[in-house]
């Protein structure tokens, strides 16, 4: 239902009627006032939000649910709704201080939601609403109450004078009815007027219909005939947008608030009573507005009654409304240290409302407030500005709270390095050894600290234990972060912890743990937010990744379709794009979709810039170039790695090879040791993977381990040493769970899988290393009965070439050059020089006349 009309129509009084019946009657009703503040989208769904929560008290994913996108305010506010099983009434009175098409544009989404069919909506209002209706109208599901039935009838205009209008006659009151067009409130004034003698006659001389000076002159003649106390009353009070007896108690000098508020009550002032608000009422906006104008004409400063007015929500523990009041009355210092008291920038995480939107309002009065005074409201401005994407404005106000801290108290330093630390996660930096030392220290002194803050402390230092490859202590800070989170009632900074957790057991080689973690968030997620979500989207993201690895590939990819983009576009960082794109490599590559994986990389290449994720920027760099080699094109990923910084000489650096700190993707030294081993450049390419792997401080994690592994194995082949090759395989199958990562080996090719499977058939290698080896590729062991020595020296000969190697063979074999190659098998010139290579590899030779005869020898070609 629609209440559409000016002010002065009775709008509020007609809804706040109706609600209080429906109460009455047992009726699920919400009532929620809006004002200016709520036209921001992630502030209207907030307070509705809240609203809701007072009836559903035991739902605990309220807390911080201020630091999340609209999108996923709006999922979760979809999710609650669902469960209210009886039809639910909701009342939004003002509508029209809202009203905005990002607001408009959430009612609309849950008007035309199926599955909240039980929510109806009356919408009380100025202007009627802008979005689509027409089908509600034609489905007989929407009733419009508008000026025409808001106004008041001569026959009703006589009943509300009954026994108040002395001196009006039925013609009077007539005639006033129809000047006043029916509207409500100058009825009202009128009925004021008539009760205090004054003459019928001049009534109606006071005015014409319809005249824009009708509700000003009417609140003058009303006001002139109050008793002086009420009006210095009125005056004073005139500011505040909403009033109690509570409140007038504490910051007015009145003697007697309750006396007070009976007169108010019998002299039938234009006042409207909030509905379900609990004793709040407001003046109605015509009288209003003429209060205010008649207090700067009395020179009556009503900033002061709304500082003390901010002071008292501020003792009620109402942070939001003792800043909206200090906003109010010009003292945005005041508004600053009300939120240093109440934590600062714990504030963003802590409140059911307002966090995100009260520093905002904050933001817009900086020039204002000197922030030097208040650190850790400069530091929530910081927080709020990073979660925005306004990474220079984090900065700036993260440096002015640097300067205010450095000659503070400790327990101010301590506030400074979390947001410090959580700053470097949005912008993809580094976060110092020195700030990460000092925030264990911190944890250490448990008094004082407040829980969020605890909370979020362990937080990022799981987080920087996980990017700096330290997971033993990953796992452990991840455990306790998500303790701390659902202690503080936090359960959304508890959940982005799965991501955290379930990574750390992924690179330690439980993929269980970690398919566990990805799990839970995805269920928590979907329930709470709803499916979809940002978080959903994270959870898909990174389950994909396991599935990507362990052989799922088709349900990996299905969820990267949505999942991945909707990251790309929305609040995400590093390491989560990273697993999303890697895994969509994997697939794209195990495929054999060279094209759509170079249109990936660009896609996320692009994501990069835009966010400025330097790191993703690389990583992206070093897949191009792998994906080059895997298809060939050799000389191609050589130029490339040089043009953009990945040349030979960045062997060499430390920082750039550290797997470590890249913990996915490739590094320098993995490529050129591929690029040589590709090339028939043995030499090089050992002394690049042993270069590589003595420069590591920390051990490898596992799928990072066993892709080294693999490559020892591989380039151990092709410098013939296969004794030592079998023996390096057993220990890789026998050492971890190889299935859980068997994408790592099918990458490599099917030739290099046959070589695997060479190896473990030898006699001298134990049957368990082949049956191990079988089970993690999903592949049946045959028997070892009848095996040879020879006769497995002649499966990994025979079977050492792929299929497209066979083939180049055949031709080799014919005399054909290599351009003549090509063209029998549509292939570049670079490519045939690519299976050239491998095939003089795995042969243990280095021309193309003996390449034919060790083939002829071992039974490749079909003549001996």
């Amino acid at each position: 239902m629609t209440i559409v009309a000016p002010a002065g129509y009775g709008k509020t009084c007609l809804a706040a009627q109706w609600h209080d019946n429906l109460l009455a009657s047992g009726q699920q009703v919400v009532w929620v006032g809006l004002d200016a503040e709520h036209r921001n989208q992630s502030q209207f769904i907030l307070v509705l939000l809240e609203a809701f929560d007072r009836l559903m008290p035991g739902d605990r994913m309220a807390r911080d649910t201020a630091s999340l996108s609209s999108a996923a305010l709006l999922g979760i506010l979809a999710t609650r709704l669902r469960r209210f099983p009886a039809p639910l009434i909701l009342f939004l009175d003002d509508y029209h201080f809202a009203q905005t098409d990002a607001t408009e544009s959430v009612i609309a989404r849950l008007v035309a939601d199926s599955t909240l069919e039980h929510l109806k909506f009356v919408l009380i209002s100025r202007s009627a609403p802008r979005f689509p209706i027409s089908s509600l109208r034609l489905n007989n599901d929407l009733k419009q109450v508008g000026v025409s039935e808001l106004a008041f009838s001569d026959v009703e205009a006589e009943e509300f004078f009954a026994g108040n209008g002395i001196g009006l006659t039925a013609d009077q009151i007539g005639s006033l009815n129809r000047r006043t067009e029916g509207w409500a409130v100058a009825l009202q004034m009128v009925r004021v007027l008539v009760s205090d003698n004054i003459e019928a006659d001049a009534i109606l001389s006071y005015f014409d219909a319809g005249t824009a000076e009708m509700g000003s002159y009417l609140s003058e003649q009303v006001f002139a005939n109050l008793p002086a106390r009420t009006r210095r009353f009125l005056i004073e009070t005139a500011a505040l947008p909403a009033l109690n007896r509570e409140l007038v108690s504490a910051i007015s000098d009145e003697a007697d608030v309750s006396a007070t508020f009976q007169d108010l009550a019998r002299l039938a002032l234009p006042i409207a009573v909030l509905g379900g608000q609990g004793g709040w009422i407001r003046y109605h906006p015509v009288f209003s507005s003429f209060l205010k104008e008649e207090a700067e004409r009395q020179y009556v400063d009503t900033r002061v009654t709304l500082q003390r007015a901010a002071r008292w929500f501020e003792q009620q523990g109402d942070c939001d409304s003792a800043v909206r009041h200090a906003l109010l009355s010009g003292e945005a210092n005041l508004a600053a240290r009300i939120v240093e008291a109440a934590g600062g920038w714990r504030r963003v995480y802590a409140t059911t409302r307002g966090g995100t939107t009260m520093f905002q309002a904050i933001i817009d009065k900086a020039a204002e407030i000197d922030l030097s005074r208040f650190p850790l409201t400069t530091l929530g401005l910081s927080v709020v500005s990073a979660k925005a994407g306004q990474l220079n404005a984090a900065n700036h106000y993260l440096a002015i709270a640097e300067h205010g801290i450095a000659q503070s108290s400790e327990a101010l330093a301590a506030d400074l390095r979390v947001v410090r630390i959580l700053l470097s996660l949005y912008t993809d930096r580094s976060a110092s050894n020195a700030d990460l030392s000092a925030l264990e220290d911190d944890l250490m002194k448990r008094e004082g600290m407040e829980l969020i803050h605890r909370a979020l402390a362990l937080n990022m230092l799981c987080y920087n234990c996980l990017i700096r490859g330290d997971l033993e202590r990953a796992l452990h800070y991840g455990h306790l972060a998500i303790h701390a989170f659902r202690d503080g009632n936090a359960d959304f900074g508890a959940m982005h912890l799965y991501t955290h957790v379930g990574q750390a057991a992924y690179f330690s080689g439980d993929c269980a743990k970690a398919a566990e973690a990805y799990n839970r968030l995805i269920a928590e997620a979907q329930r709470n937010i709803g499916i979809g979500s940002d978080l959903d989207a994270v959870g898909q993201v990174l389950k994909a990744e396991l599935l990507s690895m362990n052989g799922h590939e088709d349900t990996a990819e299905a969820m990267l379709d949505w999942a991945l983009p909707h990251l790309e576009r929305h609040d995400t960082w590093f390491d989560l794009l990273a697993a999303g794109f890697l895994a969509q490599q994997r697939v794209l590559l195990l495929k054999g979709d060279q094209v759509a994986a170079h249109a990936a990389i660009d896609r996320v290449h692009a994501a990069a810039g835009r966010r400025g994720f330097d790191r993703l920027t690389w990583l992206v760099e070093g897949e191009r170039v792998r994906l080059l080699l895997a298809f060939g094109d050799i000389e191609q990923a050589m130029r490339y790695a040089e043009t953009k910084g990945m040349g030979r000489k960045s062997v060499g650096l430390d920082r750039a090879n550290d797997l470590a700190i890249h913990p996915r993707g490739t590094v320098p030294a993995l490529l050129w040791t591929r690029i040589h081993l590709a090339l028939g450049d043995f030499v090089s390419a050992r002394g690049c993977l042993s270069q590589l792997i003595v420069r590591q401080v920390r051990k490898p994690n596992v799928p990072r381990a066993i892709e080294l592994s693999l490559l020892d194995v591989g380039l151990m082949v092709a410098e013939g040493r296969q004794d030592e090759a079998a023996a390096r395989l057993g220990d890789l199958v026998l050492g971890v769970s190889l299935g859980d990562y068997r994408a790592i080996l099918c990458v490599e090719g099917d030739g290099f899988v046959d070589t695997l499977r060479a190896l473990a058939s030898d006699v001298s290698t134990p049957d368990i290393v082949g049956r191990r080896l079988a089970q993690s590729l999903g592949e049946e062991w045959p028997s070892r009965i009848g095996f040879s020595r020879k006769n497995a020296a002649e499966i990994q000969t025979a079977s050492g070439l792929t299929d497209r190697e066979r083939s180049v063979m055949e031709l080799l074999s014919t005399g054909l050059s290599n351009k003549e190659i090509g063209r029998r098998l549509d292939m570049s010139d670079n490519t045939v020089k690519f299976h050239l290579r491998n095939i003089y590899a795995k042969l243990n030779v280095c021309t193309r006349l003996a390449a034919v005869n060790v083939a002829r020898d071992r039974g490749v070609l079909a003549g001996r």
